[in-house]
């Protein structure tokens, strides 16, 4: 099994000291996106303040505040109880599709395994590491208060994937967020939440004749953003609607996602 770390965005300074987690992008605070990639893990902890607190999710902060990633990631490994942990920032807006493309990546004898963007730049903190592992180069540090990423990470042995649609692209200053909104066609950055899709599908089913239907929303929510993104924000209802026909022809929601995302691994 694996948990999960979510780091908080710290000061923040190149968003003039905005609460980067609780930006809106894409109907959803940042961190909450985040929080729906890691969903199924047993254990979820957020560093950063209280903010962060969801059902689920326990909340730590680094002593004193504001001591950088790895003060902490210090503070969060403290109560991992699973062999491997997700370290994740909490301004990945399409953490879902981070996750998914590393969840079935093999760690084998290496320390963890991260994505590598276009420009060769290693994610650190879009990967999955061994626990121990972490342990291990924390206690080499010693005082990780200001200590670098970098410092963390080295001396272990990562195995990389390249991150070939972008997936780990982190919304670091206001032209981020403003050029992640364009190229996404978002809706304006405000703490407006999305409708209730459950009372929408009842009604919507009950209009089509189908009854009491179990809709797979997260899955096919994700699949449409992943689409959108790897390939064509119109691709996206479209693919949803190639996978409604796979589906009713005997295929599984899951094979079908699968099947989708291999074909945008192999087009990237």
């Amino acid at each position: 099994m694996t948990a999960a770390i979510v780091l908080g965005g710290g000061r923040a300074t190149r968003l003039d000291g905005a609460d980067k987690a609780s930006i809106v992008v894409d109907g959803a605070r940042l961190v909450d996106h985040v929080f729906a990639a890691v969903a199924d893990c047993p254990q979820v902890i957020a560093v950063g303040p209280d903010t962060l607190v969801r059902p689920g999710v326990t909340v730590v902060r680094e002593d004193p505040p504001f001591g950088g990633p790895v003060a902490g990631i210090a503070a969060a490994v403290q109560t991992v109880d699973c062999d491997d942990v997700w370290l994740l920032a909490c301004d990945l807006p399409r953490a879902v599709e981070i996750v998914r493309r590393l969840a079935d990546e093999p760690i084998g004898d290496d320390d963890g395994v991260i994505l590598v963007d276009a420009t060769g730049r290693a994610q650190w903190l879009a990967g999955r590491y061994r626990t121990a592992a972490l342990r291990s180069s924390l206690t080499r540090i010693g005082d990780a208060h200001g200590a670098s990423m970098r410092q963390l990470v080295n001396g272990l042995n990562l195995r990389t994937v390249h991150d070939r649609t972008g997936a780990a692209a982190d919304l670091d200053t206001w032209a981020d967020v403003a050029d992640y909104r364009l190229r996404t066609k978002g809706q304006p950055m405000t703490d407006t939440q999305p409708p209730n899709l459950d009372a929408w599908i009842a009604d919507l089913s009950r209009e089509l004749g189908l009854g009491d239907v179990d809709v797979p929303v997260r899955e096919l929510l994700d699949l449409t953003r992943e689409v959108a993104h790897g390939v064509a924000r119109p691709a996206g209802p479209i693919s949803t609607f190639l996978v409604g026909l796979a589906v009713a022809r005997g295929s599984t929601v899951t094979d079908a996602q699968a099947a989708v995302s291999a074909l945008i691994e192999a087009r990237a």
